[in-house]
């Protein structure tokens, strides 16, 4: 409103701006939170660094026996790898626990040196650019207890009902590098594993991918899964166990789906009345993102003593077969199937943007919702069950370089969540909304890694909008963005304007705790209004008139839709006039 319209209003204010029934989510602590101090280590990890940078891996072969008496685990890998650079040193990773017993590079011994979890191969001529070349390691010991799986990772030695060993691993954090030999860094994902697996005789495993052959010789049993498919590095697993096993299928546009149980045998008859519910699961996340990535090699869950962790076609369930109510369905499944799509088929290559991973999958929860229970559903999940749930100590994108990931800080999980919802407010065209994850989902679908800005690309490609302020308001900072917001009514009888505008309703609103050029829209609902209003918000103070809202006496802004604060503030006019 220009200011010499404004010297004929004479505001007739409430005794304060008045914002009423608004439910608050968005606090930011005065105290931020902190990084911990980053060990060697932690960089030796985390960083890309010239001798693992120089090559590729394509294919790992691990061929390994596993000991649950004295739980060790040992054997051959053969990594195979592809030289980028002309390297005289190569780098690859494994744990200081475990012994390496020879290495051979291209069928000879080769020297080598340790440092923490390091291990640096030097190579009597440098690598040719372009060759293939293998890297065979021998190696035994007992790797990294899980303490709090799948949170504080390693290998799980458990014991079913019946005292029977279940084993396996998850290592997201930690790294592959705890149990077997390996490039341990994100970006770099083989394009086909193999896994030889020998265990006591009795005992069943089941990996990722599919299963090729199982040998029984005297007192042992040998399983080989094999995966055609790029795979995180740390979705390189497997489940040993007695398992009841039983299948169902899912008919889709791309061909048949096999769906595959693995299960507790006195949870048989409970595991097939509950995973009824993954088919549906599947259909939902099919239809709002892309196809399922791994038809040729299906869908697993494999039950086990903890939560639950997203290994691609072999997901670990441990919730007890329960229902959320609010959710409509196990938010185990409902989550860690989500991850199908978003962490293994699109994946990060720097934990510093695992929100695209964790956040997208949490979104999905959000999205299941809708399609199962309806739209307002998926709005009272939103803010009830998501957005009560934001720390807001840290920025969800973390530090790059370093292998760091604080899984207890919920916030790249649903502030990830919920930067999505608002983004998909502020688009307000559900059509393109899902044009955009469906764009991101088949670009980067195997084939390579994504950060943030790869996703900032693809929303200001469809929508020719530039996303800079929001992404950096709600990725790389850690404030909520803060509506200041009051409202109330004017006599405009000194001001030459339709008889119809006076005592009209005026909303005056800008945002802060954002930099500088943000700008979002905020939808008001009245109660004497059919339609909402929506008003498009930046950090300028501005008036709003709404004219077909001349009673009103109470407003909602209506935050189910977006995530930020209210703070009313009577003095708003003042900077306006």
């Amino acid at each position: 409103m220009n200011k010499v319209l404004s010297v004929f209003l004479v505001f007739l204010l409430f005794n304060s701006c008045t914002l009423l029934r608004i439910q608050e989510f968005g606090h930011t602590p005065k105290k931020p939170g902190s990084y911990p101090k980053f060990t060697s280590k932690d960089y030796l990890t985390g960083l890309l660094d010239e001798y693992r940078a120089g090559y590729d891996v394509t294919f790992y072969d691990l061929d390994l026996h596993i000991d649950p008496d004295k739980y060790t685990i040992g054997g051959e890998v053969i990594i195979c790898l592809r030289a980028v650079s002309r390297l005289k040193n190569i780098r690859f990773d494994l744990h200081e626990n475990l012994h390496i017993e020879s290495l051979k590079f291209s069928g000879k011994e080769i020297p080598f040196v340790r440092e923490e979890s390091a291990v640096i191969a030097s190579l009597e001529d440098s690598l040719v650019v372009g060759t293939t070349y293998s890297l065979i390691v021998v190696y035994e010991g007992k790797p990294v207890i899980a303490k709090n799986p799948p949170w504080s990772g390693g290998v799980v030695w458990d014991r079913d009902k019946n005292g029977n060993p279940w084993i396996g691993v998850a290592c997201e954090t930690e790294g592959a590098g705890i149990w077997f030999p390996c490039k341990d860094h994100l970006s770099d994902e083989p394009d086909s594993v193999r896994l030889r697996i020998t265990v006591p005789e009795g005992l069943q495993v089941v990996s990722i991918g599919v299963l090729e052959s199982h040998v029984s010789q005297p007192g042992m049993e040998t399983y080989t899964w094999r995966t055609h498919y790029p795979v995180n590095i740390y979705n390189i697993t497997f489940y040993t166990g007695k398992f009841s096993y039983f299948t169902d299928t899912l008919a889709t546009e791309e061909g048949i789906l096999n769906l595959e149980y693995y299960v507790m045998p006195e949870n048989l008859q409970r595991a097939k009345e509950h995973f009824t519910q993954v088919p549906e699961i599947i259909r939902i996340y099919s239809d709002c993102f892309g196809p399922y990535p791994w038809l040729k090699e299906g869908f697993k869950l494999v039950e086990g003593p903890f939560g639950g962790m997203e290994h691609q076609t072999a997901i670990a369930y441990g919730s007890g077969y329960k229902n959320f109510p609010a959710l409509g369905g196990d938010d185990m499944i409902v989550h860690e199937a989500a991850h199908e799509w978003w962490g293994n088929a699109v994946s990060v290559s720097d934990f510093c943007d695992i929100w695209l991973q964790e956040g997208f999958a949490t979104y999905s929860e959000i999205l299941y919702v809708e399609r199962k229970k309806g739209f307002e559903s998926s709005l009272t999940y939103a803010s009830s069950y998501i957005a009560s749930m934001i720390n807001n100590k840290l920025p969800v994108a973390g530090p790059p370089d370093v292998n760091y990931w604080d899984n207890r800080d919920n916030d790249v999980y649903n502030k990830g969540a919920m930067v999505l919802h608002t983004m998909r407010n502020i688009i307000n065209d559900s059509l393109l909304f899902f044009d955009i994850l469906q764009t991101f989902y088949r670009e980067h679908a195997a084939a390579s890694h994504v950060t943030t800005a790869d996703f900032i690309e693809i929303v200001e490609r469809k929508t020719g909008k530039d996303w800079d302020k929001f992404f950096e308001a709600y990725i790389y900072r850690r404030e909520v963005p803060v509506l200041n917001l009051c409202y109330g009514k004017y006599d405009s009888n000194k001001n030459p304007v339709n008889s119809d505008s006076k005592n009209a309703t005026f909303i005056a609103a800008r945002w802060i705790n954002v930099p500088d050029g943000f700008t979002m829209p905020i939808e008001m609902n009245c109660n004497d209004s059919e339609a909402p209003a929506i008003f498009e918000v930046s950090t300028n103070a501005t008036l709003f008139s709404l004219k077909n809202s001349v009673s009103c006496n109470q407003w909602i802004c209506n935050k189910r839709l977006s995530y930020f604060k209210t703070i009313t503030d009577k003095n708003l006019l003042k900077e306006i006039l």
